[in-house]
């Protein structure tokens, strides 16, 4: 195969069309099923003259870091034969977070979301695919009306019918709660912490952002898992399994 298959969680914000990267692709999860589908187990037979054929049961996993820091590379590690068990069983120090799903990636399990602090408000949710296209966390109205009474987010006005960003306090941010995402069965949660939904904007960038916190959390109709839930950690798309795995 070729190609170029590097990706970045980048904070250019709010608009990439600056980024002296070149062309960027978002990272929708249709991304990801065409990977895979490009490296289908290869079927060899040695008394066979002919060439290699391809299975017809295109099974694979792909392992995924999202870094912290979002201008660091991010590893993406492919597994084309499930038998290999390349990242499987790759380190029994990590803490996995297993739930099926038909589909990785879709359809994610979440039965609440919670967020504490001294008292706890929480909302029942449901299935939720991963959006990894886009940074943001969007909660509940009365999960984000708790959380912003310690952010205090100040909403600054793109104009230009763009999206507006929300501002916080780098230096409060160790006073902010932690999102906890459960998953079905209740044994198991993603925490996302401050650190993950606040993102500090690179001083070197410019720009009205530069050097401030923004805000990845924001109120929504329907929940979704942004990449900011998952940034300084490891997920797992098994499409062999039917499942879909968390670093915890």
């Amino acid at each position: 195969m070729k190609g170029d298959w590097r990706y970045y969680f980048t904070d250019y914000f709010p608009s990439d069309w600056h980024c002296d990267r070149g062309v960027l692709t978002q990272l929708h999860l249709n991304v990801l099923d065409d990977i895979t589908n490009r490296i289908a187990p290869i079927l060899h037979d040695p008394f066979s003259k002919g060439p290699p054929k391809a299975s017809k049961n295109q099974q694979s996993s792909l392992m995924m870091t999202i870094p912290l820091d979002t201008e660091a590379e991010g590893p993406l590690v492919l597994e084309p034969e499930p038998g290999w068990k390349l990242f499987h069983h790759m380190d029994t120090s990590i803490d996995i977070a297993w739930t099926d799903t038909k589909q990785p990636g879709r359809r994610v399990n979440v039965t609440s979301i919670n967020v504490e602090r001294g008292v706890s408000v929480s909302a029942n949710t449901g299935a939720i695919d991963l959006a990894l296209h886009t940074p943001y966390v969007k909660l509940p109205n009365d999960v984000y009306e708790f959380l912003a009474k310690f952010a205090k987010p100040e909403r600054f006005d793109m104009g230009r019918d763009m999206e507006s960003v929300d501002l916080v306090s780098c230096n409060s941010t160790s006073t902010f709660p932690n999102i906890n995402l459960q998953l079905e069965g209740g044994a198991q949660q993603i925490i996302v912490k401050p650190s993950q939904y606040v993102l500090r904007i690179s001083e070197s960038l410019g720009g009205p952002f530069s050097g401030k916190c923004v805000l990845l959390a924001k109120r929504g109709g329907e929940a979704e898992i942004g990449y900011a839930a998952l940034r300084g950690k490891t997920v797992w798309f098994d499409w062999a399994n039917a499942r879909t795995g968390f670093q915890t």
